[in-house]
Formats: C-alpha cells, structure tokens, sequence
C-alpha cells in the first residue's frame, strides 16, 4: 500500500512518548491531526517529498549558521514559552500566507486547530522582537525526546535577517540545552521548492523511507524511488495499452487525492494522477484509469462528482482543466483492475454497457466525509 497521504487523528491530548513514535514513523501535525505525505501539491507544483531529521546529541552549528544566530542576539529579543495566538499574530500570518499561491488556511487559528476548539499537542513558541515589535515568531511541539518544528512566521520587512531560520535555530539551541534527542524540521522536497531552506540547518540529515519505514542518510535519498515517479511509470504503461486500440484520454492531476485518507470511510477517488477516457456519453460520469496506491495496481472505474451541500446543482463545464481536475471525485463500483490492454479495452465496454444500462441517472456514492473526531471538545 502506498497512499500519498496518510491521516491519524488523535481522540485524546497526545503524550509526550506518543508524540515521539509516531513522529518516528513518518507523521508529521498538521492542524489537530498528523499526516504522513509522500506527496504534496504545493503553489501548483507537484513534490516528491521527504520526512526529516537529524540527532542532536552531536549536533553542532555551522560557522555561518552560528555567525547568523549570533548577530541576530545582538540585534533582537526573543522569549520561549508555551504558545497562545494572539491578533499581534493573526495580522503577521495573515500577511505572510500571501508568499504562497494555492490552498493556504486563512487564520493562524484555523492552521492550528484546523476548526476544533483546544490544541491537542504540548506547544510552544518563540517570539521574536525588535523592541516592543513583534517581528517572527514559531510554535514548535514537545515530545519526550524529540522536537517538531510546525510553522514559522516572520515580517517581510526584515527578511534580510533570516528570522525564519534564525526562529529553527534557537528551537534547536532549546531542544540541545533540554538533551532531547531527535529535531524534526518537517519535510522537504527532491525538487528545488521552498521547504528546502531546512537542508541549512544541518549537515547528517535523515529521510523516511517509505519503502523500509526506516530512516536512511539523507545521502542515499536519489537511490530510492520517488513515489509520484513511482506511480507516473505504472500510468505509462495504461498510456501505451490506450494508443494501442486509439483511444482517446487526457492526462488529469487530481490535487484532492487527500481526501481518500481523511475520509477513509468515504468513496473519494485516492490516486494522484489519472487518465481520463474522453469517449463518455453520461454527464456527469467519468471513466478513468488510475494506479491504486492501497491495491497497487493499475484499474479501470467509474467516477462521479461530489456535490456539495450548498449547491443545487453541478456546472460539469467547470469539473476539470487541461491539467487538472477542479472537483472532488466520487468512485462508482464496480472498479476493475487491468494488467493488459485487452483487459483495459474489455473492461471499457463492460463499464459502458453496465453504466448505459443500469444508471442513469448515475446512483449517489457514499460522500460521508465524517471525522470521527469532528464533535471532540
């Protein structure tokens, strides 16, 4: 199994010891919950991402890094302690998310506690000042053992100081004065992105690989398989048994594979990247041919659109774009799964005949996407 995202949703405040195996594990918080991510869908790029680390028990400052925590003592304040947001804070997250495009939570609240009411997690923060001005600041958990660094945020005026990684830097002085023994800076990409800043901090950095769910030297990173990669090499091979009987197809990213792990109950669609069978006669029913990361093979499926309680009805020219799709997919059963092109051709013409016959209109999938947890206080 090989879910881009994996979700675990916490039904109590979280241990210090439970926060330590599970960021052992690949998990990393996010909102009131933890995920594991192999992919991400990041100012409309695709990333193959890594979960990392690195010891601290040996861990020492570069010259450049301890020259860059050293001059900015001498020209800031800054406090540690438990984290609270306050509006100070709200208004500097508010104008820092505008560095990024796509989907980004629009309140240092709803980032935190993704809509629930109390912080699950032992959190704390750094401030950081110029005089009474607050100018960055960064909440970080606490583990038994181990440290996460979860968000930093930092003026744009003073970007020139480096306070993003200056705020990293004095969350490790923290965690090495306390003898804790992992920092978890979150992840990075194999592509050159924005979360690559955190390759600084450190020369001995670990990655988890998927693959062993062992963590490896981050050296050994380009002998692993990238897991978009991965499942774009599967979707090539469906690509050559499609030309072979010519039949037309659109490449589609689906940016809402996420939604198949927080709502595993659900039928949400669960794969990243789709081919799309142009040749339908049903609005509002797509046949795709995905690779399906829990069952590791390639199928072939119906799909639908889920509609959402505020709408009366769908725009179906609005569903998807030359690249991507726009809307949450539903699947409709039954899926098959195709190890050859006559299998693919034979299970396009059963699921035509099957969808031509029995359902129309197309029936209503199981769209609960209930959190078990949505009502915790």
């Amino acid at each position: 199994m090989l879910l881009p995202f994996e979700y675990h949703f916490p039904d109590k405040v979280v241990s210090y010891k439970q926060l330590d195996k599970l960021l052992a594990t690949g998990y990393f918080r996010t909102g009131n919950y933890l995920m594991r991510t192999r992919v991400l869908f990041f100012n409309n790029e695709i990333l193959n991402t890594l979960h990392v680390r690195f010891h601290l028990s040996d861990y020492l400052f570069s010259k450049s890094l301890q020259k860059l925590l050293h001059k900015n003592k001498q020209r800031f304040t800054y406090t540690i302690q438990p984290f609270s947001i306050t509006i100070e804070k709200e208004n500097l997250y508010r104008k820092h998310r505008t560095r990024f495009k796509g989907h980004v939570s629009p309140s240092l609240s709803g980032y935190m506690f993704d809509n629930y009411h109390s912080n699950i997690f032992n959190t704390y923060e750094i401030n950081v000042f110029d005089g009474e001005q607050l100018v960055a600041f960064s909440f970080f958990d606490v583990g038994h053992k181990s440290i996460a660094s979860i968000l930093g945020i930092f003026n744009q005026e003073y970007e020139k100081f480096s306070l993003g990684i200056y705020t990293m830097l004095l969350e490790i002085e923290y965690a090495k004065n306390l003898q804790f023994k992992y920092y978890y800076p979150g992840y990075v990409a194999y592509e050159p992105s924005q979360f690559n800043y955190k390759l600084r901090l450190a020369k001995k950095i670990q990655f988890f690989d998927w693959f062993t769910k062992r963590w490896l030297s981050f050296e050994n990173r380009n002998k692993k398989i990238k897991v978009y990669d991965f499942f774009t090499e599967k979707m090539n091979i469906a690509a050559t048994w499609l030309e072979k009987f010519k039949i037309e197809y659109k490449p589609l990213f689906y940016p809402f594979f996420y939604m198949g792990g927080v709502y595993p109950k659900s039928d949400c669609v669960k794969s990243i990247l789709h081919y799309l069978v142009t040749d339908f006669e049903i609005e509002g029913l797509y046949y795709i041919i995905e690779f399906h990361p829990e069952k590791m093979q390639l199928m072939l499926t119906g799909a639908t659109i889920h509609k959402y309680s505020y709408e009366d009805e769908i725009d179906y020219t609005d569903v998807f774009d030359e690249k991507e799709w726009k809307r949450v997919l539903l699947y409709l059963h039954p899926s098959i799964i195709i190890s050859n092109e006559f299998e693919l051709y034979a299970g396009l013409l059963f699921l035509q005949d099957l969808f031509r016959q029995y359902l129309l209109p197309p029936p209503i999938p199981n769209n609960r996407f209930q959190n078990p947890n949505l009502f915790r206080s």
